[in-house]
């Protein structure tokens, strides 16, 4: 095998150059190799170095140099002599070693990296076994193959992962249940038994597994594993590298990879006793989606906790307290040194193309207007708003990458957080005194971008009328929280308006969800839906929630849009862009 390199350098501005060709003279390429990023040599000239990417971001092949001025950006990579997975370290009296000794040898392994993948290659490729990207091994991704692979693979992964010592073994797998629910991922329950009991290893376990991809799973696989394919590397990562230094518990890691030649994928983690008492915790149930009325308290403890405690992942991020910040930039994809030249903005249309948006946005005024009018404030329904509602997913379609840079131009507004801080992502316990209290699941998109947009994602799926009258305030403490935690203090307006690009944005989006609502609720039946509780749209479709987000979120962006003044705003903000860009205005044919 080519020898290969490890990136050393460029630590403070998100990685090291590329030219495309040998001599320093020739062009460079527009995005970074991250630091920790691993590359196989095919020629070495000197001090400067071709490549092609092996693990890490950044441009797949290129010409480096390895040392300028003396500072070492890329030095030979030897890999630990037991092959680098290895087995737990073990003291003297044969447990494991601590969580905080765990996180610290996976911080210090080299970067992972995905390589896009196109529907060909997913539809010839998903049914292989495969090596994962993390660990260099063959995993189950399914309940059958984690039952035929059995204890002996088990015992392998948790020793790879160093939670389970090399003395101990996993003698039993019994009751797995299959689970779908969610939108993102299948579900697995399991219990296993070990040779030796341990109060630190948990004997009911739980995993994520990609979506079958048949049937009525088939349209949620190829949108996880090719649409939006690499972001369970991010789930996987925040477990295993951050479980320690996280300002809030999270279910303990036991397993996970993700093979990128077949984007199958597996995370085991301890299983959550929702709705049980144990000790002094009082487990809340699992809560869904767009369901804020099944909150057992005020829906304002509920979420204020929750922009707390991601506030204080964001600002533990700047502060460095979290990980330190080479090391980060090895796993998680980041936006922070991304300059306007990688954006792809310029004076042309930077979204969907003029006939596939008036296509999606005829479907979307449709449903909003005529099928489903029942179920939406009776101003959706008039000439005034159907041209507002147009004209402004018009304007950030065709500003999509200019919106994007703009949410991402300033690195104050920049960090590490959960990418979609929802109800149904987290669980809550009350203790002894009664008081709420928060530990977080599926870290999927988990990455180092726009805080606006996080916000968004994080608050999307509550009541609108929550929404309107607590916004500045959850804007304020999430401010607060995250200055108080190592951030830099930022501006609310600012921070606010990157929230609500982010939601016109998923505004497009959602005009080609139109067809997927109507194969959840065929469109003869919207005649005689009359509210949004009705049960038809508010129950899980095949165990997902997809129907009643999708429906919710419609909602709760016509709402914004009326209430908010949003049309206004939006011009005011194309005029400050143009005048500060350079690029002409552009033309909105809606």
């Amino acid at each position: 095998m080519a020898p290969l390199w490890e990136i050393v350098g460029g630590a403070d501005k998100g990685g090291i150059l590329v030219r495309e060709g040998r001599t320093t003279d020739t062009k460079t390429l527009p995005e970074r190799l991250s630091t920790g990023a691993l590359v196989e040599e095919i020629e070495l000239v000197a001090e400067r170095l071709s490549y092609k990417l092996v693990t890490g971001q950044g441009p797949s092949r290129g010409w480096i140099s390895i040392k300028i001025a003396g500072k070492v950006l890329a030095q030979p990579f030897e890999e630990d002599k037991d092959g680098g997975g290895g087995g737990a370290d073990e003291g003297e009296d044969g447990e494991e070693i601590t969580v905080e000794q765990r996180c610290a040898k996976e911080l210090e392994k080299p970067g992972t990296s995905w390589q896009p993948i196109d529907m060909e290659w997913f539809q010839a490729h998903h049914e292989k076994k495969a090596k994962g990207l993390v660990y260099g091994m063959e995993f189950p991704w399914t309940a059958q193959l984690l039952q035929e692979m059995g204890p002996a693979w088990l015992t392998k992964a948790f020793q790879a992962t160093q939670v389970l010592p090399k003395g101990n073994k996993v003698t039993k797998i019994t009751n797995v249940k299959e689970h779908i629910g969610g939108g993102n991922c299948a579900k697995l329950v399991f219990d296993v038994e070990y040779a030796k009991g341990s109060d630190k290893l948990h004997t009911k376990l739980f995993a994520k597994i990609p979506f079958p991809p048949t049937g009525k799973t088939m349209s949620d696989r190829m949108a996880s594993s090719v649409m939006q394919q690499g972001s369970d590397i991010g789930e996987i990562n925040a477990s295993r590298l951050l479980e320690a230094s996280l300002p809030c518990p999270i279910p303990k890691y036991y397993f996970g990879d993700v093979s990128n030649e077949t984007t199958n994928w597996i995370q085991i983690t301890e299983r959550i006793p929702f709705s049980e008492t144990v000790g002094d915790r009082t487990f809340d149930p699992a809560y869904d989606k767009m369901k804020d009325w099944e909150l057992k308290g005020p829906a304002e403890e509920y979420y204020y906790l929750l922009i707390k405690v991601g506030a204080r992942m964001a600002g533990m991020y700047k502060a460095g307290t979290l990980a330190p910040l080479d090391q980060l930039h090895k796993f998680f994809v980041s936006t922070e040194w991304n300059g306007p030249e990688t954006w792809g903005m310029g004076p042309h249309n930077t979204g969907l193309n003029d006939n596939e948006f008036k296509t999606k946005i005829k479907m979307g005024v449709d449903f909003i207007s005529e099928t489903g009018k029942a179920i939406f404030p009776d101003y959706c329904s008039t000439p005034a708003f159907i041209s507002s509602y147009k004209k402004i997913l018009a304007t950030v379609n065709v500003y999509t990458a200019e919106i994007n840079y703009w949410c991402n131009r300033n690195a104050d507004y920049i960090a590490w957080s959960h990418g979609n801080l929802n109800v149904d992502n987290v669980f809550f316990w009350r203790d002894g005194a009664k008081a709420l209290n928060v530990g977080v699941l599926d870290w999927g998109g988990a990455r180092i971008d726009s805080m606006g947009w996080k916000l968004w994602w994080w608050l999307y799926c509550c009541e609108y009328d929550f929404l309107n009258a607590h916004i500045d305030g959850m804007l304020e403490a999430f401010i607060q929280e995250y200055q108080a935690s190592g951030g830099p203090l930022l501006e609310k307006e600012e921070l606010k308006w990157q929230f609500t690009l982010s939601a016109l944005s998923q505004g497009v989006g959602l005009l080609g969800a139109v067809p997927q609502i109507y194969r959840m609720c065929a469109k003869k039946q919207w005649a005689t839906i009359k509210d949004r509780k009705d049960e038809r749209i508010q129950k899980n479709v095949d165990g997902k929630n997809t129907l009643r987000v999708y429906i919710g979120t419609f909602i709760n962006i016509c709402n914004m849009i009326h209430d908010w003044g949003l049309e206004a705003k939006l011009d005011k903000w194309v005029e400050e862009f143009t005048a500060t860009s350079g690029i002409p205005r552009k033309t909105i044919d809606f």
